[in-house]
């Protein structure tokens, strides 16, 4: 692939003179500004141990509790498998253009918005993943002091900041350590519960059996399983571009979306249906499982905040590059930490669904012009390098289609939102970009007569 003279290639001697050098230059820029060189690329089981553990957060808990206490139990398990199939889909086809290109999710969008035009996703999006990261801390921060309440709330706030900028520092390594540990962990303890659940009076039967009162349709199931994770599959090129090979890109959509979101939601689903309680760590607790509850939530907690905080450091690091400073992407780490512990302290979760709201508005469309430039208008028919190289200033098209079907789908809630959102923008802006290859071809034809 072509180098550029950004800050992690203006190194790039350094990284050919010895194993310790090169590792030690990974490490700190995680290729943020480059595309992944198929040596640096990681095995199988890292990856799909970070989609794991990225896919499986306290958002599943919630969603699948939601589900239950709405569906049959037929209707909320097929929900649940339908919604993260799509997600796997969605999620894998966007981790496979990271596979292809090497790059980032942000650093692709150069390619398609434009050099300048990339800042404006890049900040948007940053912005939302470090608002998010706040929230969690504070739902953290909340649900400990409910477990162990002779610890303050803003000391668990302050330690879960410290430990996931920890992992988060030292880039996708950083995420692969502490989720090789911590997905199959989780999985264990779910497991176990789960079988003490079945155990109780009732069990299993009851969930099968229980009838919601106050039902919800199908496709708002269906729509709630997606919403949860669009945002994550979205970023998945942050994920893909480190993958060795296709089946990696696939093996990982699918385990972390369907065996990791879709596992816990499930669980989560036959706690509410069986015990009542849609709150599945509560319900832990209550069964005296105080340890698996509280190591569950930790690590849920733990592997999607410090996800999200690189997302919104490599977004940063490439708005800083676009607009003519380059900072590294581990600063940006601490400055995303900053902004995080500043929401959480402000009390802004009280604001949480309002929020969520408007990331499942503007995310899926950023998905839709993804997939439609580099699987319908041919980017993956190119090298990164020469993609990059000539990307335009601003491409206008994107960023209108982007906006206008953020808008509508601010305004709009058909059903299935999410795919509605994403499947809109990409007709828009393969029809934007249609029109405005016909009318340059015309002009040069015009010019030549």
């Amino acid at each position: 692939m072509t180098s550029h003279n950004t800050e992690d290639s203006l190194e790039a001697p350094q990284r050919t003179a010895s194993t310790e050098s090169d590792t030690r230059v990974s490490l700190q820029h995680d290729y943020a500004l480059d595309p992944v060189p198929t040596d640096r690329r990681r095995g199988l089981y890292s990856l799909v141990a970070v989609w794991v553990g990225w896919a499986i957060s306290v958002s599943s808990f919630l969603v699948g509790g939601a589900v239950g206490a709405g569906t049959t139990f037929g209707t909320g398990l097929t929900a649940i498998l339908v919604g993260n199939a799509i997600l796997a889909l969605i999620g894998g086809a966007i981790g496979y253009i990271g596979y292809r290109t090497g790059l980032t999710t942000y650093l692709a969008s150069r390619i398609i918005f434009g050099v300048r035009g990339s800042a404006v996703p890049s900040i948007v999006l940053g912005i939302l993943a470090m608002g998010f990261i706040g929230v969690l801390m504070d739902a953290f921060g909340t649900a400990m002091v409910g477990l162990v309440p002779d610890v303050p709330w803003t000391v668990w706030v302050i330690l879960f900041a410290v430990a996931v900028t920890i992992t988060a520092v030292f880039g996708f390594k950083g995420l692969a350590v502490l989720s090789v540990v911590a997905a199959p962990l989780m999985l264990v303890f779910a497991l176990y519960s789960l079988f003490r659940i079945g155990g109780d009076e009732g069990g299993f039967s009851a969930a099968v059996e229980a009838v919601p009162a106050a039902p919800i349709g199908f496709d708002v199931a269906v729509t709630a399983v997606i919403a949860t994770w669009i945002t994550g599959a979205a970023l998945a090129s942050d994920i893909g571009r480190y993958a060795r090979r296709p089946s990696h890109i696939a093996l990982g959509a699918v385990c972390g979306y369907v065996l990791g979101a879709g596992f816990f939601e499930t669980v989560a689903m036959i706690s509410s249906s069986a015990v009542g309680n849609p709150n599945f760590v509560i319900v832990m607790t209550q069964l005296g499982l105080l340890v698996p509850a509280t190591v569950i939530l930790a690590l849920a907690l733990w592997t999607t905040t410090d996800n999200n905080l690189y997302s919104s450091s490599l977004a940063f690091t490439n708005a800083s590059k676009v607009l003519g400073r380059t900072v590294n992407k581990k600063i940006w780490v601490f400055v995303g930490i900053g902004i995080a512990l500043i929401t959480a302290f402000g009390g802004f979760a009280g604001d949480f669904l309002s929020f969520l709201s408007i990331i499942g508005t503007v995310t899926p469309p950023f998905a839709g012009i993804l997939l439609a430039h580099f699987f319908l208008l041919g980017g993956l028919r190119s090298p990164a390098g020469s993609l990059l190289a000539a990307a335009p200033v601003v491409r206008w098209s994107a960023l209108v289609a982007w906006v206008i079907t953020s808008v509508t789908m601010y305004y709009w809630a058909p059903p299935l939102k999410p795919l509605v959102g994403l499947a809109l923008c990409a007709v828009l802006y393969v029809i934007a970009e249609t029109v405005a290859g016909r009318t340059q071809s015309r002009g040069r034809v015009g010019t030549t007569a």
